[in-house]
């Protein structure tokens, strides 16, 4: 298999994916979150969810390259209102936003990605910051992968005459590693782009938009739930010793292993956040309120409306007094007496 990417071996870039027992146990947590997660597709829980993953995608990716906005910050951009931040900042937010709807655009378009579709998630993430030549392009200039944080820099990068090959390489790659798990695919994708760095600038972000893109294509519709960029923002010195690392070794278990905990750590989070909803949610909806007045009209003979405002003070006495009259039109309980000093009680 390695004879089949010559430019790669000869950078030594690693490629060759062995998954490690690690690996395999983070790949089973990522698995675990999935029939949850699954659950809310079609739901109105599924927008909410969905809206705050695309919020902190955009905002933790930028911040790992040193954009100080943050969420609240990016959704205020979204929205179209001012805030306090640069012009570079803010239009670095509604770029990369342009950049995940391109996304959706190609998964809609449900064909094999091409190189030219990463230039132009490149061209998106970086137009109107970076010069024009460099923009959606493949680069023509020499440049090394910096800690934004830092300053640092972490690698020297291929030189630009040996991009062509290392790209025909990594689409050669991408082919012949369709069988394997969406997960570790994605993954080590994402590293040896980000290794052979083909742009002049925005590679991270590009390269995570391609992570992104690659699990949706791969069936992983939990990625639009899970923005892993936040632990990845949360752990960025390791994101960047991890790259050192598995250059160092020759080996893509260190960033793999990383990434993938980056992406357990960030689903299990969501899920959380999906289940205290559920809790939020729960008494919501006209059903939800019924079966608690059914409940507490189990523990009594009878009972009057005044009653179930005390059981249930949080919600308003009106829309009580409808929840109580359809009990009584679906014959679940039954009412005597006139209107004000109605009693009420459970259908034997």
């Amino acid at each position: 298999m390695d004879a089949r990417y010559p430019a790669l071996r000869r950078l030594k870039i690693p490629h060759e994916i062995i998954n490690t027992d690690a690996m395999v146990t983070l790949l089973m947590r990522i698995a675990e979150t999935k029939p949850f997660l699954d659950e809310y597709l079609g739901t109105p829980q599924e927008v909410k969810l969905v809206r705050k993953a695309k919020v902190r995608a955009i905002t933790y990716s930028n911040q790992i390259e040193g954009n100080p906005l943050g969420e609240d910050e990016v959704t205020a951009v979204l929205r179209g209102k001012r805030v306090a931040g640069s012009k570079k900042d803010i239009r670095e937010v509604q770029n990369y936003h342009e950049a995940l709807d391109y996304v959706e655009r190609l998964i809609e378009d449900s064909r094999p990605i091409r190189l030219a579709d990463m230039c132009d998630l490149q061209r998106l993430v970086t137009q109107g910051l970076i010069e024009e030549r460099q923009c959606g392009r493949v680069r023509t200039i020499p440049v090394s992968i910096v800690n934004a944080a830092t300053g640092e820099k972490i690698d020297d990068c291929p030189q630009p005459h040996e991009l062509r090959d290392l790209l025909n390489d990594l689409w050669r790659w991408l082919d012949d590693t369709k069988g394997i798990n969406p997960f570790t695919r994605a993954f080590a994708f994402h590293f040896i782009a980000v290794s052979i760095h083909p742009f002049a600038d925005g590679n991270g972000r590009t390269m995570r938009l391609m992570q992104h893109l690659l699990l949706l294509l791969g069936g992983q519709r939990i990625a639009r739930f899970v923005p892993s960029e936040t632990a990845i923002m949360q752990n960025r010195d390791r994101y960047y010793a991890a790259i050192r690392q598995s250059r160092s070794l020759g080996s893509l278990h260190p960033i793999l292993e990383f990434l993938a905990e980056c992406f357990a750590v960030s689903a299990e989070a969501v899920v959380e956040e999906g289940r205290k909803l559920l809790r939020e949610s729960a008494g919501k909806t006209p059903e939800a309120r019924q079966r608690k007045i059914l409940a507490h009209a189990r523990k009594v003979d009878e009972f009057s409306m005044q009653d179930v405002v005390n059981w249930l003070p949080e919600i308003p006495r009106r829309t009580l007094e409808r929840d109580v009259a359809g009990l009584v039109k679906k014959r679940a309980l039954k009412a005597k007496g006139k209107l004000k000093a109605r009693i009420y009680g459970l259908v034997k």
